[in-house]
Formats: C-alpha cells, sequence, structure tokens
C-alpha cells in the first residue's frame, strides 16, 4: 500500500509511527514544507523564554526511518487529484497514493500591520522564535490575552525581558467572563506583567530598531518586537482546491475520512465530532491531533476504528499559576454552571453541566481534580455516583467519579 502524509507535525507523526507499527510493509511518503527536523510547536513559547534549548524542541529523527518510509523536507503539496490519486509537489514531482492524509494544521491568524520589517512576528514556526530572538533585547510588546499570548508573555517575562500584553476584551475571553479573568491577571501582574485591557495596535511605526505601537486608546508602547498570539485559523485551502468538503476545518465522518475517498484528515486542519458540543469542531490542541492521527491511520489499513471525539481543551501551567480548561463554557441553553472559589489559595473551580452530564470545567490551581473530571467530560455520560457540586467543592473521591465512568 502507498502512503502519502502531507505535514510532519503532531498529527502526521502520529499517523506515521501507527502504520509503521500495524502495517510495517506500507511504502510511506511524507511531505514536510519546513526544511527542519519534526519539533514541538506547543512549547515554541518556552524555548523563547530559554526555558528549554532549541534541540530540546526536536521530537523524531527522520533519520531513523525505515527504508520504506522517504522523507521530503523543504517541499510543498500544491494540488490533490482525487480521481488520479496522486499530489502534486511544487518541485515538480508527483506522487501517487492509495491512501492519503492531510494534515497540513493551521496557521497564526496575522494582523494587517504584522510583518518582519515592522518586527510584528507570529509565534507558529521555529522560524518565528528564532526571528522573534534575533530582535529581542529589553522589550516586547504581546498582543493577544489568549494561551499563546499568555504564555508568550510568561516566558518572556521571566526571562527578564520587559513585556505588555494588549488584549481588545480581557484575558482568556474566549473561555473567562471578565470576573473568572482577573484572577489570572492579578498573577501575571504579580510578576511584573503589564495588561492593557480593551485596547487594540491601530499603528505601528519603526525607528532603527524599536518598535513604536501606538493603541487606540492614545497610548504608545515601544519595544524591540512585537508578538502577536491572537489564534490560529485551519489550513484547508489544498482540500478545498481538490474538492474535499470543507466548513471551519476540513470535513470528515467517523473514521476520519473526508468526502473524497481513501482520503483523510486529521489534526489542527480536521473538523471532527465534539463530544460535549454534539457536533463537528475544530480542536486544535496536540493531544487531539495526536489521537486523530492514530485513528487515521488505522483506518487507513482498514481496522474500521470509529474515533470517539475530542473535546476543546488547553491548560497553561507556570510555577506561579496552573489553568486547566475544557469543554464548553459559554452560557447557552440548558447549562448550569456550578463554581467554587477559595481566595486565600487563588483557586477555583468551575464545572458546566447540561441535562446532568459534564460538558465543561475551568480549574485554576486545582490541578489534582482536573484529569477524572476531564474523563467525564470526555465520556458524554450522566453523573450517576456524584453531584455536580460535590466536584466543584472538592469533595467528590476518584473512587466515584471513576464509578460515574463506569455506569451506563
Amino acid at each position: 500500500m502507498k502512503v502519502v502524509i502531507i505535514g510532519l507535525s503532531a498529527a502526521g507523526l502520529s499517523c506515521l509511527e501507527t502504520l509503521l507499527r500495524f502495517s510495517p510493509g506500507s511504502e510511506i511518503s511524507v511531505i514536510s514544507e519546513e526544511k527542519r527536523l519534526p519539533y514541538c510547536r506547543c512549547i515554541l513559547t518556552e524555548y523563547l523564554g530559554r526555558e528549554i534549548r532549541e534541540e530540546f524542541l526536536t521530537v523524531r529523527d527522520p533519520s531513523h526511518f525505515p527504508p520504506n518510509v522517504t522523507f521530503l523536507p523543504g517541499e510543498r503539496a500544491v494540488s490533490i487529484d482525487p480521481p488520479a490519486k496522486t499530489v502534486a509537489l511544487q518541485s515538480g514531482k508527483k506522487l501517487r497514493y492509495d491512501k492519503l492524509l492531510i494534515a497540513t494544521g493551521a496557521n497564526a491568524v496575522r494582523p494587517d500591520y504584522c510583518s518582519d520589517e515592522n518586527r510584528v512576528f507570529t509565534l507558529r514556526y521555529i522560524d518565528d522564535a528564532l526571528m522573534i530572538e534575533r530582535c529581542l533585547e529589553r522589550k516586547a510588546t504581546v498582543v493577544g490575552g489568549g494561551f499563546i499570548g499568555i504564555k508568550a508573555a510568561y516566558g518572556l517575562k521571566k526571562r527578564g525581558i520587559d513585556v505588555e500584553v494588549v488584549e481588545s476584551l480581557h484575558l482568556l475571553s474566549t473561555w473567562m467572563d471578565e470576573r473568572q479573568s482577573m484572577v489570572v491577571e492579578d498573577d501575571l501582574k504579580a510578576i511584573g506583567i503589564t495588561i492593557n485591557k480593551g485596547d487594540e495596535i491601530t499603528q505601528i511605526s519603526i525607528r532603527g530598531d524599536t518598535v513604536t505601537s501606538a493603541l487606540k486608546s492614545g497610548k504608545e508602547l515601544e519595544s524591540d518586537v512585537v508578538v502577536a498570539g491572537i489564534g490560529v485559523i485551519p489550513r484547508i485551502e489544498l482540500a478545498q482546491g481538490a474538492g474535499i468538503m470543507t466548513d471551519t476545518g476540513i470535513l470528515v465522518n467517523e473514521f476520519l475520512e473526508t468526502s473524497a475517498k481513501d482520503i483523510y484528515a486529521a489534526g489542527d486542519c480536521c473538523e471532527a465530532m465534539d463530544t460535549s458540543r454534539n457536533r463537528p469542531w475544530v480542536n486544535a490542541v496536540w493531544p487531539v491531533a495526536v489521537e486523530q492521527g492514530y485513528f487515521a491511520a488505522l483506518n487507513m489499513i482498514g481496522m474500521c476504528a470509529s474515533y470517539p471525539g475530542s473535546i476543546a481543551m488547553n491548560s497553561l501551567k507556570t510555577p506561579d499559576f496552573h489553568l486547566i480548561i475544557a469543554g464548553i463554557l459559554r452560557n447557552g441553553e440548558d447549562i448550569t454552571f456550578y463554581e467554587k472559589q477559595i481566595p486565600r489559595k487563588r483557586q477555583f473551580r468551575m464545572l458546566a453541566v447540561r441535562e446532568n452530564i459534564p460538558v465543561g470545567m475551568m480549574f485554576y490551581n486545582a490541578a489534582e481534580d482536573a484529569g477524572p473530571v476531564l474523563r467525564l467530560i470526555r465520556s458524554g455520560k450522566p453523573l450517576t455516583t456524584v453531584k455536580p457540586g460535590e466536584i466543584v467543592r472538592g469533595e467528590a473521591s476518584l473512587y466515584d467519579m471513576m464509578k460515574s465512568l463506569q455506569q451506563r
């Protein structure tokens, strides 16, 4: 069987390793736009904060691939021909496949003022981090108060850089209301990060090595660089060009197969079932991409493995605070929120429940209880042996939560 994998990050690597385990005789071609060794993008903020060295970003050395794997670094797939079962590359080559995985991931959202000349960078690829590193001396402006922005700001501050964050609403506004986000804001301020809420950049100007960011409020920020961390957008253009059905991401069935026969999708470009929403959704995080790559590989080799679905989730772990978020946390029909705060511990727990089924969670500085609750949300089952109030008060035992999981 000839397999082509487009993309060699979390989903592509997971698919490759699963194929090598269960179908070691497959002839596999792996296309990667980057010339670098496969690396972990989700810890680039730690690299930027000098918590880890560049070599520790690498997750796989292609020189160790077996002879039946052809690694094509620095190549870009430009089109897919589903009837002919071929992938055309920018170099002019064409690859034939029996099964194809599209794992093109997502790109960072780039504001209009984002350019190397303006010293405004996103932080999606290692080359982004290297360019930021080359320009950085004493000060940085971070745009965006989501997970990417906060992680970048925290890492930079911890390495001794003066940091100001610009956020158009409030921190983590996709997940939290303003009252809840104040806990995170206070902890960031405590380590010296300045937060500019309800503001945005209207103009960028450069003088020598200094970037001046003019804000809507009239304030001006001077820094060495601006780091834009305002989200990602799935890369679906290749699939669209091939006539494959897309929405926000590439649409797939329960086996992660697209609308084109023998073409699968996984990772940040893939819109698969979200169990808490009970509808297709793009959950662009590393663990979900790994899972989807695994299930896509199983189905490529004919194992008919139904993908159980995922939930939105993210975490923010530092020596100063730890936030874990998952599922649905916005007000909606029939959703009830249970919350417990312990101010002296800088701690809170929140659980979202619909028809006695947990659908979302937010645990701040309470990581010890988060794992079982995450499993409850992923199961999509009603609570039986525990009550929502007991969970947020920390009164539910691990035994009772696991027992609830086992109930049908």
